[in-house]
């Protein structure tokens, strides 16, 4: 059934009688299965207040989100479980730290499930089995997730969520503070995830490198509203992304750049470096 949202809108107050309208009237379903998304906008255009309702974690300022058939709206309801909502929907939050706070990985990936009732013996086999898909192996279970590089504590903190098995994964700027190849290398584990497992992964970005290259279909925010939702290539044909703050992935500027620099025959809409790469030296040698 997945996430539908119809006419929400938010607004944060900023003060006695003044507010900030952070999202402004969206239409938009997620499916509960077989998505990759990435959330992109400039800053402030409102992602992770959309990615907040996705979950609960707040509450429109008017419309509703129906949430795995559940209906979130301003007044709350009293007949529904907003945790047992957070269980079918994970948000992991853009800064680890946010979400570890054990003193072993395996406690921290433990919590989640052995607060929804979970026993114990049960709850370490479910921290073994995330924290093999997030691509770290059993020696890690017994370490300090303070002591971890910065790409181990994102990991952890996503098998935490991973333990209580969503159906829809919502990472925040997960890849944020990472060099290429580190983004490449968590890009590539969040698509074999979500081949493994079938679930959605929805993924907050500014990289629209990361965009082309790994996303099924594209949600862009501007001013607190949604301008665009759609595949990847129909978002990178067009020619105004200026004015929504966006930029072009690096491929298909580099080939632009050639394309104008040698008046050569150029398809500039390729997705890595590689295939641009072969690319421009077929056009050369044409």
């Amino acid at each position: 059934m997945g996430i539908q949202f119809r006419e929400v809108s938010y607004r944060y107050p900023t003060g006695s009688i003044n507010f900030y309208q952070a999202i402004s009237k969206i239409n938009l379903t997620i499916q509960e299965k077989d998505e990759f998304i990435t959330l992109v906008g400039h800053t402030g255009s409102g992602k992770s207040t959309l990615a907040q309702h996705m979950n609960a974690l707040i509450f429109p300022t008017s419309g509703e989100v129906e949430i795995f058939g559940s209906v979130v709206s301003q007044k709350r309801n009293k007949k529904i479980k907003y945790n047992a909502l957070r269980k079918h929907v994970g948000l992991v939050f853009q800064f680890p730290e946010y979400q570890l706070f054990e003193e072993t990985v395996e406690k921290d990936i433990m919590f989640g499930p052995m607060n929804f009732k979970v026993k114990h013996d049960e709850a370490e086999v479910l921290a073994k089995k995330a924290l093999s898909l997030v691509g770290l192996d059993e020696t890690y279970l017994k370490r300090n997730p303070f002591n971890l590089s910065g790409g181990e504590k994102k990991r952890v903190s996503i098998a935490g969520i991973l333990a209580l098995d969503p159906d829809i994964l919502v990472l925040d700027e997960p890849t944020s503070g990472l060099d290429p190849a580190g983004k490449k290398q968590l890009m590539e584990l969040f698509t074999s995830i979500q081949k493994d497992t079938g679930k959605t992964i929805i993924v907050i970005t500014h990289d629209m490198d990361l965009v082309y290259e790994f996303a099924s279909r594209v949600i862009v925010l501007n001013g607190g509203e949604l301008v665009f939702d759609g595949t990847p290539e129909k978002l990178f044909h067009r020619d105004d992304l200026n004015k929504y703050c966006l930029d072009y992935p690096e491929t298909i500027q580099v080939l632009q750049a050639v394309k104008t620099r040698f008046g050569k025959d150029i398809n500039i809409y390729k997705k890595t470096m590689t295939e641009a790469a072969l690319e421009i030296e077929r056009a050369m040698k044409s």
